[in-house]
């Protein structure tokens, strides 16, 4: 094991200063995102708590999505609540010291746990969905985010992620703990394991997410992080996924 040891104080403000560059999203490290708000359009909806730290004058405002996202957001009986930001400078956003997936959607959709979804840019349009198969498997279901449009996101993995392809001739099955996202129009579905549940009177500790799983049949892909745990939340009002079944059955983002 490599010793680490202390270095200059010139060193470290050298290293940890932050990144500049024009994009309205950036990672200044694997960790930790910045948010250029100027670049961004003057706003950012993100998980309410994940800001640390920000430059420049700003507003913070819990956002509500309307009265059908209400709406959605009460049967799925979470408390997943997202924060709109406003405003001109820089924004630091992180969640748990969780590591950070970015993207740039170009006219294209995702599925997201919502769990894993850390921030957005508004040029996104955001609905709430439900898991095929789970309407009478708990109170209110299986949710999840769909993200379609062109603007930047930023996903939460607890772990580095890796990212499964699936084609008609191979499905994937996948841990509903450890799913963080997947491509629009795979439409995910709960499969139940007849073998893998068997075990549970065996082995007590195991999750439901081996018990049941996420079923995504057709052609895209499926990403998935190194941790059948759902990520933990820096908001200390946050739920994880409603039930047992972990962070894959997020309800979503506010009232």
């Amino acid at each position: 094991m490599a010793m680490k040891r202390a270095i200059m104080l010139a060193n470290l403000l050298e290293e940890g200063k932050e990144v500049d560059v024009p994009d309205a999203f950036v990672l200044q490290n694997g960790k930790l995102l910045k948010v250029n708000m100027g670049a961004a359009g003057g706003q950012v909806l993100c998980k309410a708590g994940a800001m640390i730290a920000y430059q420049g004058q700003m507003s913070f405002a819990r956002k509500g999505g309307g009265a059908a996202k209400w709406i959605k957001k009460q049967v799925s009986g979470e408390e997943f609540t997202l924060m709109e930001v406003t405003g001109q400078g820089d924004l630091f956003l992180a969640d748990a010291a969780n590591d950070i997936i970015l993207l740039y959607l170009n006219n294209e959709a995702i599925g997201v746990e919502s769990l894993n979804l850390l921030a957005f840019t508004p040029s996104l349009e955001w609905d709430i969905k439900m898991i095929k198969g789970a309407a009478g498997m708990m109170s209110g279901g299986m949710w999840n985010v769909e993200l379609k449009g062109t603007g930047y996101m930023a996903l939460i993995s607890k772990g580095e992620p890796m990212v499964l392809a699936v084609t008609p001739d191979s499905p994937t099955y996948t841990d509903p703990n450890a799913t963080v996202a997947w491509s629009y129009g795979l439409e995910p579905s709960v499969h139940t394991d007849a073998n893998l549940s068997s075990l549970k009177g065996i082995f007590g500790s195991m999750t439901s997410g081996e018990t049941f799983q996420l079923a995504f049949q057709g052609q895209g892909y499926v990403i998935i992080q190194p941790s059948e745990v759902a990520p933990t939340t820096s908001f200390a009002g946050q739920k994880g996924g409603g039930g047992g079944a972990g962070g894959i059955l997020g309800g979503i983002l506010g009232q």
